[in-house]
């Protein structure tokens, strides 16, 4: 009997996993696209993530006792319209989305890795359609996850815990490539540093959100970059209403010196029993440039949950640019997407 037990507590310590918890999950989203371009010939393809980028991520973590986990979350984005293996896209780049380690408890949570900083998580709180081959608010606005385009290699950051609904996180990335790129024929330069910070508020159907970002870019010919974002959303049951502004600053070093660019947009989400319509309307005024090159965009989609995991949707983009900036956009898309 004996030598049963100690088999079974041997078998048992074996058997016994890294971690003790560890989870995968993914999405996968394709889609049919067709776009027509003023001045050139429509195009229909299938595409990867009409709806949301697709994915495959595995999350990892142990209890330290005394409310403290160690975890580690590795997220690559796929490719599901083309031959390419997970992480990587069909032109061979690496796609990775998160690759983190961190600590967490009662004091909030730390990380390190190649994060979605502080900017990215203001982004997508207060744009319903981020991620999305319909998204009008990055189709206007390019800068819209605040400097960074919402990931930071070699980064650090600190989330705090939910004090009364409210709560904020800091981001820092060392050495950043420039960000915009050099202008004034400045072609090297070294590398710099960004900071993004956000707050938030929640309040039953009231949510409220500040975010800025900064890099520590002082070199000539590169844009030092200032970004500031507010963002705010409401649900009124009938209607989920959100509408975000942004500021861009940039200070090239040259005329004509300091510069901003304003965007602004306004989404609606009206629940249809388990379905939803979106309507969204994005703007953005471009001052950095003397041409006419301002932005606005429309976006219309209709999403129908077949159950928890499966959503077939279809969407209306209209991109309509000033005449210094590309031409005018249209894109339709019927897919579906699978959460696992």
């Amino acid at each position: 009997m004996q030598k049963k037990l100690i088999a079974l507590a041997i078998a048992s310590a074996i058997s016994a996993p890294a971690f003790a918890d560890t989870s995968m999950y993914g999405i996968v989203d394709a889609a049919v696209l067709n776009n027509s371009t003023t001045g050139k010939t429509n195009t229909t393809q299938v595409i990867s993530g009409g709806l949301s980028t697709s994915r495959f991520g595995i999350n990892a973590s142990e209890d330290l006792g005394n409310g403290m986990k160690a975890f580690g979350n590795l997220e690559y984005g796929l490719d599901v319209a083309n031959k390419a293996a997970i992480g990587v896209t069909a032109a061979g780049a690496l796609n990775a989305r998160q690759q983190a380690v961190g600590l967490s408890g009662n004091f909030g949570t730390v990380r390190a890795g190649f994060l979605q900083d502080a900017g990215y998580y203001f982004a997508v709180k207060f744009d319903p359609t981020a991620g999305s081959a319909a998204d009008s608010v990055a189709a206007t606005n390019p800068s819209k996850y605040i400097t960074t385009g919402g990931r930071i290699n070699s980064a650090i950051d600190y989330t705090s815990p939910n004090m009364g609904g409210f709560s904020f996180a800091v981001s820092h990335g060392f050495n950043q490539a420039m960000v915009p790129a050099p202008v004034s024929g400045a072609t090297t330069g070294n590398l710099t540093s960004v900071t993004l910070v956000n707050a938030m508020y929640d309040a039953g159907p009231l949510s409220l959100g500040v975010a800025y970002a900064g890099d520590a870019n002082d070199d000539a010919g590169f844009a030092k970059t200032t970004d500031l974002g507010l963002g705010a959303a409401y649900d009124l049951q009938v209607v989920k209403l959100t509408a975000t502004y942004q500021t861009t600053k940039a200070d090239t070093g040259a005329a004509p010196g300091n510069s901003s660019n304003k965007a602004m947009a306004l989404t609606a989400v009206a629940p249809i029993g388990s379905d939803a319509l979106v309507a969204t309307v994005a703007k953005e005024t471009i001052d950095t440039t003397a041409v006419s090159d301002d932005k606005t965009g429309l976006t219309l989609a209709y999403l129908h949950n077949m159950s928890k995991m499966t959503t077939l949707y279809g969407a209306v983009q209209k991109v309509t640019n000033g005449a210094g900036a590309s031409k005018d956009v249209t894109n339709v898309a019927v897919g579906v997407r699978y959460k696992f």
